[in-house]
């Protein structure tokens, strides 16, 4: 059996669980389970991070033992992922037992082999990152990422020679240009990598809560040192099974902290002389209601309760709030980008996507069945060729999304299935069949609807682990690989029309819920864009012309903006910079359609934002009565070209 290693950040545990960090966890799950789906052995990994002057300072504050605080800190993070039905092979601690010994024997060996000498650090130390930086890393004299006060440190330490492996780096990154994703964050790291690398600070002499130096007992591994060996742990590092399990195939991460996986962790293991990840994918960050999300701003999205307040508005038990969240943070957006969190967007999916498509297919497909079924002999309950002709069109159109980490594609996709069924109903009219006496129509139109539902489930599964368990359990089908999968009667009718998954919001439980929900804000109009030709009354000025910045773009991604027929989401490439446009090109365009071609763009329009979406330009078009078409150079030339 092909096998499948992905592993997830571990989490500091001073941190309280939010939504960016289970939505990488969620996400990761999705892939897990895909890959399972797949027929694949999963080896998947999560975890805390647990050693830090941050956290030996929280435990004294609240007079625990160090090891007790962190244990409990640990479980909270571990019972929250159980939750949400992350199916983790392990959940790694740092404090673990054989993590120590892996961090440890890495550290010797590196040292022994000259690749980590003793030195001595002067500069500045941010607490909150456990980040040292240079004078030149400060914005306005704090932290970059955090924008906390930093420390002045001066200690002697152990370094590893990280510059010494730059050239490798470099070879490598040229020949695996898939090694981090996106695109942007690729690049991001051949100019790091371009600019120059600096020997690293890998131990501490005045943090005592970390993994001891195996030959100075008066240092401690550097906490980020540390955190990157977890994954190595996980595989088995040292042990006959680490060759089977090894190299990882995804590392899936925060934009933050791709400097830490793409560039140091690569280069630890190639001074061990282990191969090399296949992957590394950088997510973007989730904002809350169009601005950032922060403790000091209060928009901080709790998981817990916000999947209680989901429990409690609809009247569903908590696994299915679980998965309701889940399909949201899996369809909103495009993965990897920055995306805003919408309360409203939330509740309008489960109202649209869960309650009136999915819910409804599987509640009219249950009572059809149980009405006409003894009428109809099993003999005719032959489903739709053709129907299952897009079934399978679809399933293998699934692996490029999902391969892509591209869940809201691949989640689209599968529901033009869902609601494809849910127009035979209304097209069949299965009544009248009935009435007429037409039971083969009948036999075909009731088998289509188990046999899709069966393949739904399934394909869901991912995403949805509860909702595809209670599918299944509905109409008596089990769970299946997707190579399993086939369009063939049902050998078994279902016989209880009783099952409910999600009962339809209504307008004053939405009202209830969004007032008591801190930071609310509403969601913005979608600007409606100006008709008809300008008007050619006014003349202007040579210098009006040259205030355009007008530039050559090249489209990296394209993706329709949910519940809008018109809007499409550009991400785009100007050269140096990267962007992303909101067009109203739905109508004319297919967004797959888009992706790698050049186009014209206005650079410096103010930005706006379009459902939620903050837009960062425009781009030209002509237009003839009905008839768009985008303005492309004649031929390829170079991104961010200015057009005169």
């Amino acid at each position: 059996m092909d096998r499948f290693f992905l592993t997830t950040a571990i989490y500091y545990i001073n941190d309280k669980p939010h939504l960016g960090s289970i939505s990488e966890t969620i996400a990761a799950d999705f892939v897990a389970r895909y890959q399972r789906k797949l027929g694949r052995d999963v080896l998947f990994s999560t975890g805390t991070d647990e050693h830090s002057q941050k956290v030996e300072k929280s435990a004294l504050q609240k007079n625990l033992p160090v090891e007790e605080y962190a244990a409990q800190a640990a479980a909270s993070w571990k019972s929250l992922f159980d939750r949400l039905r992350i199916s983790y092979s392990r959940f790694i601690r740092t404090t673990d037992t054989d993590h120590v010994r892996v961090v440890q024997q890495m550290f010797q060996q590196l040292f022994d082999q000259g690749d980590i000498y003793k030195g001595s650090y002067e500069g500045w130390y941010c607490v909150k990152d456990e980040t040292f930086l240079l004078e030149t890393d400060l914005v306005e004299s704090k932290c970059p990422q955090c924008g906390r006060e930093v420390q002045h440190v001066s200690e002697a330490n152990y370094f590893f020679r990280l510059s010494k492996y730059q050239d490798a780096l470099l070879s490598w990154y040229t020949e695996h240009r898939d090694f981090v994703q996106p695109e942007m964050r690729y690049n991001e790291l051949m100019n790091v990598l371009r600019g120059g690398l600096r020997d690293i600070s890998v131990s501490r002499s005045t943090v005592k809560w970390g993994i001891p130096v195996p030959f100075d007992p008066e240092q401690t591994v550097y906490v980020w040192f540390d955190a990157l060996i977890n994954y190595a742990t996980v595989a088995g590092y040292g042990r006959p099974e680490f060759p089977e399990r090894w190299p990882a195939d995804l590392h899936l991460i925060g934009k933050d902290i791709t400097r830490f996986h793409g560039i140091i962790w690569p280069a630890m293991l190639l001074a061990l002389s282990v191969e090399l990840p296949r992957h590394v994918f950088a997510h973007g960050f989730w904002n809350f209601e169009g601005e950032k999300m922060s403790k000091t701003l209060g928009n901080v999205v709790d998981p817990s309760t916000l999947i209680a307040n989901l429990s409690a508005l609809i009247g569903i038990d908590e696994p299915l709030a679980v998965d309701a969240l889940r399909y949201y943070l899996s369809r909103e957006g495009t993965y990897g980008m920055d995306v805003d969190f919408s309360t409203q967007r939330m509740l309008l999916r489960f109202n649209t996507d869960l309650a009136n498509d999915l819910g409804n297919l599987l509640n009219r497909t249950l009572n059809m069945v149980a009405k006409f079924s003894p009428t109809v002999p099993h003999p005719l309950l032959q489903p739709k060729p053709v129907v299952g002709q897009l079934f399978a069109e679809t399933l293998a159109r699934l692996h490029a999304d999902y391969d892509g980490l591209q869940f809201s594609a691949g989640l689209e996709k599968t529901w033009a299935l869902v609601n494809v069924l849910n127009k035979m109903v209304e097209d069949d009219k299965p009544w009248a069949l009935s009435k007429n006496g037409n039971l083969e129509e009948l036999g075909a139109h009731l088998a289509t609807l188990l046999v899709g539902l069966w393949y739904l489930a399934n394909m869901i599964e991912p995403c949805m682990p509860t909702v595809a368990e209670r599918i299944l359990a509905a109409i008596g089908r089990a769970p299946v690989t997707w190579s399993e999968l086939s369009w063939t009667a049902p050998e078994h009718l279902p016989t209880d029309a009783s099952t409910v998954l999600f009962p339809r919001i209504q307008p004053d439980q939405l009202d209830t819920f969004l007032a008591e929900l801190a930071g609310h804000r509403a969601v913005e109009p979608v600007p409606e864009a100006p008709a008809g030709e300008p008007s050619p009354s006014a003349f202007i000025s040579i210098e009006d012309v040259a205030k355009l910045h007008l530039r050559v773009a090249t489209v990296l991604e394209a993706e329709r903006v949910p519940e809008t027929d018109k809007l499409v989401r550009l991400f785009v490439r100007t050269g140096d910079d990267q962007r992303t446009i909101v067009a109203g090109i739905g109508k004319h365009y297919d967004p797959a359609d888009l992706i790698g071609k050049q186009i014209i763009i206005v650079a410096n329009l103010q930005p706006r934002k379009l459902r939620g979406i903050a837009s960062q330009g425009m781009l030209l078009a002509a237009s003839a009565g009905d008839d768009l078409t985008l303005l492309t150079p004649m031929a390829t030339i170079v991104d961010g070209a200015e057009i005169h």
